[in-house]
């Protein structure tokens, strides 16, 4: 499937679209911006506020780290006591990059 280049493209399990995607990936790039990592940290408005990945692509690396894609697993957490993860996953890949 298509690789993450935009914060938009990721949502969290309440359907709410990541703000922001804090990467080390200053290499790799698509015509929209940075293909993401496995080591980004993910931001959201709410009601979950920070999100990472358990696993991503498994053939496709920038720099050793995999990249993530549609088939990518994270979490987002919601703030509380105790905190409560929920799903993070790419709703929307860059068409024009394929990985896995």
């Amino acid at each position: 499937g298509g690789v993450v280049s935009l914060p938009s493209g990721i949502q969290d399990g309440s359907g709410v679209p990541a703000a922001a995607m804090a990467s080390a990936n200053a290499r790799v790039s698509t015509a929209s911006g940075p293909i993401g990592l496995v080591t980004d940290v993910l931001s959201f408005p709410g009601p979950s506020t920070v999100g990472n990945w358990f696993a991503g692509n498994t053939r496709v690396f920038v720099n050793g780290t995999p990249t993530v894609g549609q088939s990518a697993t994270g979490q987002a957490i919601i703030p509380g006591t105790p905190p409560v993860p929920i799903p993070a996953l790419v709703a929307t890949a860059d068409p024009r990059v394929s990985a896995d």
